[in-house]
C-alpha cells in the first residue's frame, strides 16, 4: 500500500497548478498508484517547469518524492535529497516502493498442438481450483498482517485565519531534536516560513534539507505542511512527530 500526497496537482494528477499546494490522497492500492503515476507523466510538458508538480509517497520501503518531465518519472529519496534520482517507469516505481509486489511474467504464445490433448478429469480440475483458493486466502491474510496500516489518514486543513496564523506561527518557531548526541536529527522552524532538517555533528548542525511550510491542522493537532517533505505534526507546543520520530524542543 502507498500513502500519497500530491503537491501542486489536481486530485487525479491530470493538471498542474502552483496554487493547489499539498493535498493528501490517503492510502492507494498498487493498481491505483500505478494509474496515478501513468497520468502524472502525461501532464503537458510546459506545466511542470512552472508549477513543479510532484508526489510525496510513503510505503514500506521508505519516503519518496516523484517528479515528472517530458513524459518521464524521476524517483527521489525524500529523507536524503542529496542522493541522485532514478529514472523509472510506473511499474518499476511500484515494484521498488513495495518489494512484496512481483511483476506479472510475460506469457509467451504457443503454437496450436497438432493433436488434441487428453482432457483432465473433473475431480482434478476441482482440486486445482480448491488449492488455488487456499493459496489466495493465505496470501490475503499475510498481506493484512505484514502491512503497517491501511487506515485512511486524517486530512490536513490549512489555517487561513490571520490572527490565529500569527499566534501559531510564533509558537512554532524554534529548534526540535531527537536527542543531543552527534547524528541525532534536528528540525528548525524559522520566522521566514522555512523549516530546516539537519543532523547534530557540528556547532551549527549538518544541513540536509530546507523546505517551506504552511501551518495547518490534522486530526485536531497543529502541523507544518511542507512543500516537499510531508507533514510534521505537533504533539504539544514542545514536541514534534515526523515519520514516527519524536522531536523535543531544544531552543
Amino acid at each position: 500500500m502507498f500513502t500519497v500526497t500530491t503537491v501542486n496537482l489536481s486530485a487525479d494528477t491530470s493538471t498542474a497548478d502552483s496554487r493547489l499546494g499539498p493535498s493528501e490522497l490517503g492510502v492507494l492500492t498498487p493498481d491505483e498508484f500505478r494509474s496515478l503515476l501513468d497520468r502524472l507523466r502525461r501532464i503537458d510538458c510546459a506545466q511542470p517547469t512552472e508549477a513543479d508538480p510532484h508526489l510525496v509517497v510513503t510505503s514500506a520501503a521508505g519516503h519518496f518524492i516523484i517528479r515528472t518531465s517530458q513524459g518521464k518519472l524521476f524517483l527521489h529519496d525524500a529523507r536524503d535529497t542529496t542522493e541522485p534520482y532514478s529514472l523509472l517507469s510506473p511499474e518499476e516505481i511500484v515494484t521498488q516502493l513495495d518489494p512484496q509486489i512481483t511483476p506479472a511474467p510475460y506469457a509467451f504464445p504457443t503454437t496450436t498442438p497438432t493433436k488434441k490433448p487428453k482432457a483432465a478429469p473433473h475431480y482434478a480440475i476441482a482440486f486445482a481450483i480448491f488449492v488455488a483458493g487456499l493459496a489466495l486466502n493465505a496470501y490475503t491474510i499475510c498481506s493484512v498482517f505484514n502491512i503497517e496500516s491501511v487506515a485512511q489518514p486524517p486530512s490536513v486543513v490549512v489555517l487561513t485565519d490571520l490572527e490565529e496564523l500569527a499566534t501559531r506561527d510564533r509558537d512554532a518557531i524554534g529548534s526540535y531534536a531527537t536527542g543531543s548526541r552527534p547524528g541525532d536529527r534536528v528540525i528548525t522552524v524559522t520566522p521566514d516560513g522555512k523549516v530546516r532538517f539537519s543532523e547534530l555533528g557540528s556547532p551549527d548542525g549538518i544541513s540536509i534539507n530546507t523546505d517551506t511550510f504552511r501551518l495547518g491542522r490534522r486530526d485536531k493537532r497543529l502541523c507544518l505542511v511542507t512543500l516537499e517533505s510531508g507533514v510534521v505534526d505537533f504533539v504539544n507546543p514542545d514536541t514534534l512527530l515526523y515519520y514516527g520520530d519524536t522531536y523535543r524542543r531544544s531552543k
